[in-house]
């Protein structure tokens, strides 16, 4: 995987120990993700089916769906930044040498794993109040601090892939 044109390369297997326990560890928080996302999809199948079928829909249904997808999207985002998986808009780059190129996305990845930390933080305090003024949803009445548990993991893991792959865009730049 590359990140962009002219940019540094990671290889999908990292050569030293930390990121290979780091890639392995953000393939299994997606695998999770995507269990997550079938059950989801299993979800809105059979509340479809039970809707047509007996006219009656498994209740909460929307509230189950949107949890899972929101832990479901938490959980791929390590990955994704891992593997360079964002979307990078490069037009304005395209004509910048390989080492300008490498500093903007250690820069970039850096600010990244800033605002992954900044939004770990928030996350935390949230499910905190959410918990001590036991915050449910509406109609199944589940607490809605439980899914944040996932969530808030997963921002922590990204926060680590974001400073990870900056240290090592910025240690080809600096030629460490």
């Amino acid at each position: 995987m590359s990140f962009g044109k002219k940019s540094i390369t990671i290889k999908i297997r990292p050569n030293n120990k930390f990121g290979r326990i780091l890639n392995l560890t953000c393939r299994y928080f997606a695998i999770f993700g995507g269990f997550t996302l079938l059950t989801a999809a299993l979800i809105s199948i059979f509340s479809i089916f039970g809707r047509v079928v007996f006219s009656s829909p498994i209740l909460g249904d929307f509230e189950l769906v949107e949890i899972a997808c929101a832990v479901a999207i938490g959980s791929f985002m390590p990955l994704c930044h891992l593997r360079s998986g964002n979307v990078i808009v490069d037009f304005i780059t395209a004509k910048l040498s390989k080492n300008k190129i490498n500093l903007l996305d250690s820069l970039s990845s850096l600010i990244f794993g800033l605002v992954a930390l900044f939004f770990s933080i928030r996350m935390i305090l949230g499910a905190k109040d959410m918990y001590i003024y036991q915050e449910e949803t509406m109609l199944l009445a589940f607490p809605i601090w439980i899914p944040f548990i996932p969530v808030i993991a997963s921002f922590f893991l990204l926060t680590i892939c974001c400073f990870y792959t900056f240290l090592l865009k910025i240690n080809h730049v600096t030629g460490k």
